[in-house]
């Protein structure tokens, strides 16, 4: 599993995000809002879509609590050839203190 955390400013932020989606084809079945989840519950979804087949997720508005879950949760599967080829890109909250 390939973790890509996306951080920055705003206006950076959203050009970053514009480019990820771009490379996505922009397929918004291939993005999460974080928003929606809670920590674990973040995980949950990313290994729901991850064990369907999808191989590239854009997880937009992630707190560090949410990241931190995430970041864990590959340590717990780093031994799986499972998700092996799965590609995250966590996009942090701006100014976030969660």
């Amino acid at each position: 599993m390939q973790i890509q955390v996306v951080a920055g400013t705003a206006k950076t932020l959203q050009d970053r995000t514009s480019h990820l989606l771009n490379e996505l084809g922009n397929d918004h079945r291939k993005t999460v809002q974080a928003e929606a989840y809670g920590a674990n519950g973040l995980v949950d979804i990313l290994e729901v879509r991850a064990t369907d087949g999808q191989r590239e997720i854009l997880v937009l508005n992630c707190s560090r609590l949410q990241i931190q879950a995430v970041l864990e949760w590959r340590s717990c599967t780093e031994d799986m050839n499972e998700f092996e080829d799965l590609v995250l890109h966590l996009v942090r909250l701006p100014d976030s203190n969660l």
